[in-house]
């Protein structure tokens, strides 16, 4: 019973012929094949291919896997039947530990609470955004910290702004 391998990791100048080859040597080799791109006929860097009984397939892996092949480091498992790879993760997990926490108010399985106070008493979407809903302070500069910041001494010619001028535009519509 043939077992099908995939061989990632391939260099675009590797040919059936030559992953057939590499192969053989572990044993038969029914067939041989480097993905290409349908548009471009150009080689995608993987591919599979078919030993003939699962003894070899397991000689084959044990000699390759992590060698190189043309040049680049190949990688061979066994190659699993299209639609069973594992399902795709959900928004909150994360590889290697629990998943994160979404924050106060936020729903199970839904995204994390951005600009959106879902907590009771909350006021709904807060415009200054996360910090608020999530009970981090507010750092929005206030008077007395306007003396930390210079005053902007360079304005572009005819830019200029006449003393209380605060932008307002006139009856016509044109600023002052």
């Amino acid at each position: 019973m043939p077992v099908k391998l995939f061989v990632g990791g391939l260099s675009f100048t590797t040919t059936n012929d030559s992953l057939r080859g590499a192969f053989a040597r572990f044993g038969g080799v029914t067939a041989a094949t480097v993905m290409t791109d349908r548009a471009t006929g150009r080689s995608r860097g993987f591919g599979f291919v078919e030993m003939a009984t699962p003894e070899e397939a397991e000689r084959a892996i044990g000699g390759l896997n992590n060698t190189s092949l043309d040049g680049r480091m190949i990688r061979v498992d066994k190659a699993t039947p299209r639609g069973s790879a594992p399902p795709p993760r959900s928004p909150g997990s994360r590889p290697g530990g629990p998943p994160r926490s979404a924050g106060p108010g936020a729903r199970p399985g839904g995204p994390p609470s951005g600009g959106f106070d879902q907590s009771p008493g909350g006021g709904g979407w807060d415009p200054r955004g996360p910090s608020r809903s999530q009970g981090r302070p507010d750092r929005r500069r206030t008077g007395d910290d306007e003396s930390r910041k210079p005053p902007s001494t360079r304005r572009k010619p005819g830019n200029e702004r006449r003393a209380g001028d605060k932008g307002r535009r006139s009856e016509e519509g044109h600023r002052w």
